[in-house]
């Protein structure tokens, strides 16, 4: 229904985005690959998915930068008992290059680390995905496909994004921090990590 929305951004948070489009402000859901790349202030446009659920009278948006993003976000709505929330909510648990490389390369042990995967629908991306998103793959680089991250240095690197930081910054100075304090908590480790950004 709709394809893609130019305005203003007006917040972006990790997952969400809110954008001024002829003086409405659409809620848009969004992986962090593109919650990053969103100023306040500033114009953007994202490419959009657009979901109703009839039951519940609700209709959604879900906003990427890259046509790529969007390709891989249909993609994993094929595989069964993987919606909408789970697909956005895996593209925020791993990067987008990540993920690819999982699916594509069969890593089923990477992919049962993301929150809401379980051991069945791991195994079930593999197979229903693996020759679809082939394409996507190979535009990334064939470097190792890093460990996915424990809760907490996740959850430290999501708040060191909602404040502006870049990714791989914010990645770099948690994992210096996590290897500083032992068994940290989230809000440990992101007192320390803003000491090194």
């Amino acid at each position: 229904m709709f394809e893609y929305i130019r305005g203003t951004v007006i917040s972006a948070y990790p997952g969400l985005a809110v954008i001024e489009a002829g003086g409405i402000g659409y809620r848009v859901l969004v992986p962090l690959s593109t919650s990053g790349k969103l100023k306040a202030g500033s114009e953007a446009k994202l490419l959009l998915h657009h979901t109703i659920n009839a039951e519940q009278g609700e209709e959604r948006l879900y906003g990427f930068a890259t046509e790529r993003e969007r390709e891989l976000f249909t993609a994993l709505l094929i595989v069964q008992g993987v919606g909408p929330s789970t697909a956005i909510q895996m593209m925020c648990s791993a990067s987008i290059d990540d993920l690819i490389n999982a699916i594509a390369t069969g890593d089923v042990a990477t992919l049962k680390r993301l929150k809401g995967i379980g051991p069945k629908r791991a195994e079930r991306l593999v197979i229903e995905l693996k020759e679809r998103v082939a394409p996507l793959a190979q535009s990334v680089p064939a470097a190792a496909l890093r460990p996915a991250m424990p809760a907490n240095l996740a959850d430290a690197v999501l708040a060191l994004l909602s404040l502006g930081y870049p990714r791989a910054q914010s990645e770099q100075a948690v994992g210096e921090a996590a290897k500083a304090l032992k068994d940290a908590s989230t809000e440990e480790l992101v007192k320390r990590a803003l000491q090194m950004v």
